[in-house]
């Protein structure tokens, strides 16, 4: 009886992330989509100005992710959110993700910005044990690309670890 509620309840929650996945992809079909908060509507990621948050008005917006780390054993830290512009801001959010690791690994997501002269700003987020996840935001003006990474951090050694590629999240459009 319990290796039947147990088998019931994992499809229950496979069924439940198969249509969590499935939702933003048919959102992204449609023009705009209500985010639940005070004044947000998101739109598809194209050039039409939105409002984002609590009335910010946004030139741009993209949802990027998820990327992953490279594996430690069969645990990887995952990192997703968006990009948006507002004037010459670009602003970054999203969540990082640490599953089924070690106690000294942490799931730890860099976001590299890069302005025209090739100067570059990184900012990191860190989150430890595998209950849910941390939420990061960070923003910089006039920015020409962003860069996303997903690694973990070794609490044991202060050090990054286990490193997934820089993928780009934002370029600038030179006209």
């Amino acid at each position: 009886m319990r290796r039947t509620t147990r088998t019931l309840l994992g499809l229950a929650a496979v069924s439940a992330t198969a249509l969590a996945l499935a939702l933003p992809a048919s959102a992204a079909s449609a023009s705009t989509v209500s985010a639940g908060g005070p004044s947000a509507t998101i739109g598809t990621g194209g050039p039409s100005a939105t409002t984002v948050g609590t009335g910010v008005r946004a030139d741009f917006e993209d949802f990027w992710g998820s990327y992953y780390s490279k594996r430690y054993n069969d645990a990887r830290a995952r990192a997703r959110g968006e990009v948006s512009t507002s004037g010459s801001r670009v602003h970054v959010e999203g969540r990082v993700y640490d599953k089924n690791s070690p106690w000294w690994l942490c799931g730890y997501v860099q976001v590299k910005f890069e302005d025209e002269d090739g100067e570059e700003e990184t900012r990191a987020a860190k989150k430890c044990g595998s209950d849910g996840y941390r939420s990061f935001r960070f923003s910089e003006r006039h920015v020409e690309n962003v860069q996303v990474r997903v690694c973990y951090w070794n609490e044991r050694t202060d050090s990054k670890k286990y490193c997934g590629r820089w993928d780009y999240i934002y370029e600038a459009d030179e006209s």
